[in-house]
């Protein structure tokens, strides 16, 4: 009988727990976050890992980022922040007798809502001026309504002034520039323009050849110096818009690196070059 009423007696106790006003779904706190994301300019090393190594929640990292490579923006705790930037021989026939080296130790500070560019640029080598330095870009994205906004980043180091002009098709001759005297490091402020085909004419600001090659040929000429188009979506299919120089909306940044250092485990590129990354995809 005693055991029977004890029995009762939780059931009583689930059953009133079990009738007790439901809170609803417990939603994760929104933290307040910067957003980072990490470039390799530096032409005459291996790849290289971006690493922050102070916190272990919302540090985000670019793991093996050969020269030109890069992340895209990741949520980062704002703050003084602990960034190290390490050498990765990963892939390498060699890997075993290498050990990691720290090629940068920093703490740039970053603010929530903010979008920031951070870029290691310079020689890692020891024989090369000037050396490796880390730096470290506000992204202020504008909206370029049913225009595209594009801007220019000189990362080229070894040149110190570029112009860089645009063109609708590969084969136009040279403008003026849209950009002119980008100096080394620096940023353009964003143009807008007509969505269409778009041409990089990148010379520097002392001669007028133009350094960066057409490159292929038939119908992919020119590809060394074209802004990607981008893709218009499809709602139905439940693709996405991507950003690019056809697309209204679009806000890109256009990076000029260096040549990479001849023997070096840099990518053997011997010209300079332009990456573009999409800066805001249209809504």
């Amino acid at each position: 009988m005693r055991v029977s009423r004890i029995g009762l007696a939780l059931v009583g106790a689930l059953l009133a727990v079990g009738c007790s006003e439901d809170d609803g779904p417990f939603l994760a706190s929104q933290v307040p976050l910067a957003y980072t994301r990490f470039i390799n300019a530096i032409p005459d090393t291996v790849s290289v890992d971006f690493r922050f190594v102070d916190l272990l929640e919302y540090s985000p990292f670019g793991s093996q980022i050969a020269f030109r490579g890069f992340t895209p923006y990741q949520g980062a705790a704002p703050g003084a922040r602990h960034l190290k930037v390490f050498t990765n021989w990963g892939g390498d026939s060699v890997f075993l007798r290498h050990t990691t080296e720290v090629i940068l130790d920093e703490t740039p500070t970053f603010e929530a809502n903010k979008y920031y560019t951070v870029v290691a640029v310079g020689y890692a080598r020891t024989t090369g001026t000037p050396r490796v330095k880390l730096q470290v870009y506000e992204d202020v994205i504008p909206d370029p309504g049913s225009n595209v906004a594009l801007r220019v980043v000189n990362l080229a180091t070894g040149l110190t002034s570029l112009n860089v002009g645009v063109t609708s098709t590969f084969d136009a001759a040279i403008p003026t520039p849209t950009f002119a005297s980008v100096a080394y490091l620096g940023a353009s402020a964003y143009v807008t323009r007509a969505p269409g085909a778009a041409y990089l004419r990148v010379q520097e600001t002392s001669s007028a050849t133009e350094i960066i090659a057409p490159g292929g040929t038939g119908a992919t000429t020119g590809v060394n110096r074209l802004v990607p188009p981008g893709a218009a979506g499809d709602p139905l299919n439940n693709l996405t818009t991507i950003g690019g120089s056809t697309q209204a909306g679009s806000v890109v940044t256009a990076y000029v690196f260096p040549r990479s250092v001849a023997g070096s485990r840099a990518p053997n590129l011997t010209t300079p070059s332009i990456v573009t990354i999409v800066d805001k995809h249209p809504r």
